[in-house]
């Protein structure tokens, strides 16, 4: 075990004198600062473009009016006095434009939804409004839907939402968490109805669509049973215009397609370096079996690649923290597993993420090790390698569209664990056991044919 620790130590060494190393080395660090940073400018960005102030709402209601005036459609005039209400009180979108609708339909068609009343529910709407008493609208909302509930439609959620709001003194704004879950958990259980309703009456519906809105009935009810106002499940990727810490530390696992090349280069010129340089025969003249030397050499070049991980993942972490703040440094990553919501720390979530993609590296670091120890040039190596790891992708699609169904059994369409975990791979039917068989499969082959080309052949 010694001679082994000391072969290793001995690698790594050759290793880090290598210039390429060290630059290979700065350049992923600068990437996982730069990863944060460039989500700071399309935060900065994103703002810019979709920040309305109020008086572009205000430019939108008077747009809406002029065009009402001059087309004049039916009931144009109950639209027109709508908009220059929100306009009178500068209404943002709401809560209270839904209830100047129904203020505004009171008025106009009272009779027609047999409302007796309706002067008296016009005014209270109106004061509730301008008051920003919501309390009182969403219980005038409640009794409105019980009378008329063709005026105010319950089959949505929106009562059920009001109820809620009312009897845990939730506030109806965006800000507000728990007004945000309870809006998609209504929303989520009024969909996932429809769909039912749908496949009762023997229309087809999406399956995957509705098994989501399950899981997502399931995660809301579990955040307001248990008072979780964080989940990183709904923050996990800042392109889609969440900004925060876990939507950009949680892309930055990424950055391990980076280190796979890094790998590939190392396992790559790992073997062949002996030769061209001629050193490999100072190596041989140790008393230290071949297997050893070479088993050394793959543990270098593999766990050198988790090791430029756990710095890009240190890095990426306090970078982004230092531009985006510390805020809910100790949410969960919440999801559904059977008919149980399960919860795993965040930074746990995201190094699970590092380590599933860290299968890129290990098995392209394999083919670039076989290579070079086949055929002793790192060139070769490493430009397979990574036309492998880069080219992969693109080979399984084609192959799945021509529904070359043999193409599942290639390296390229296993090495996304998590998305055959979900279902999404590009062959259907693939497992996550199957895949992991091929895996292995496949690194037997890299690695045999590792040691016949260093053990069986002359020096």
């Amino acid at each position: 075990m010694g001679k082994f620790v000391n072969l290793v130590k001995n690698e790594y060494i050759k290793l880090m004198l290598k210039a390429s190393t060290w630059v290979m080395l700065i350049i992923l660090l600068l990437a996982s600062v730069g990863l944060s940073a460039m989500a700071l400018v399309g935060q900065k960005q994103y703002e810019t473009y979709n920040t309305s102030s109020t008086e572009d709402l205000i430019e939108s209601y008077q747009s809406e009016i002029n065009y009402l005036k001059d087309v004049k459609t039916e009931g144009w005039e109950q639209e027109v006095e709508y908009n220059q209400y929100l306009i009178d009180n500068a209404i943002e979108p709401d809560w209270r434009t839904d209830a100047a609708r129904i203020m505004f339909e009171i008025k106009y068609h009272a009779a027609d939804y047999g409302i007796s009343d309706g002067d008296q529910l016009v005014s209270s709407i109106d004061n509730a409004v301008k008051g920003t008493d919501w309390k009182t609208y969403f219980q005038t909302a409640i009794d409105i839907s019980a009378k008329a509930p063709e005026l105010i439609d319950s089959s949505d959620g929106t009562i059920t939402l009001y109820q809620y709001c009312l009897d845990n003194s939730v506030a109806p704004y965006d800000k507000n968490w728990k007004y945000s879950v309870a809006l998609q958990l209504e929303s989520s259980k009024a969909q996932l109805k429809h769909f039912e309703e749908q496949r009762a009456a023997g229309q087809q519906v999406d399956t995957e669509e509705m098994e989501t809105l399950e899981e997502n009935i399931k995660k809301y009810e579990y955040r307001l049973e248990n008072n979780i106002e964080f989940d990183i499940s709904e923050n996990n990727n800042w392109t889609d215009g969440v900004f925060n810490f876990w939507s950009v530390f949680s892309t930055s696992s990424m950055l391990v397609s980076f280190i796979s090349v890094i790998v590939i280069i190392a396992a790559g010129g790992i073997v062949s370096g002996e030769f061209s340089a001629g050193t490999i025969k100072f190596l041989m003249i140790n008393p230290v079996k071949r297997w050893k030397i070479l088993t050394s050499k793959y543990f270098t070049s593999i766990t050198f690649g988790y090791l430029a991980m756990i710095a890009a993942f240190i890095v990426s972490a306090l970078s982004t923290m230092l531009f985006f703040g510390a805020d809910h440094l100790g949410a969960s990553f919440i999801s559904v597993s059977g008919e149980s919501v399960k919860e795993i720390p965040g930074f746990l979530y995201v190094a699970e993420c590092y380590l599933l993609n860290s299968i890129n590296f290990i098995v392209m670091g394999s083919l670039a090790f076989a290579i070079s120890s086949l055929f002793r040039s790192s060139a070769l190596a490493i430009g397979i390698s990574v036309m492998a790891l880069f080219g992969g992708n693109t080979i399984t699609l084609i192959l799945s569209q021509l529904q070359f169904d043999w193409g599942r059994y290639l390296i390229f369409s296993n090495l996304d664990i998590s998305g055959i975990a979900e279902g999404s791979s590009m062959f259907a039917g693939q497992t996550v056991a199957g895949a992991l068989a091929v895996i292995a499969v496949h690194m037997v082959i890299f690695l045999l044919t590792a040691w016949d080309g260093f053990n069986k052949r002359e020096i």
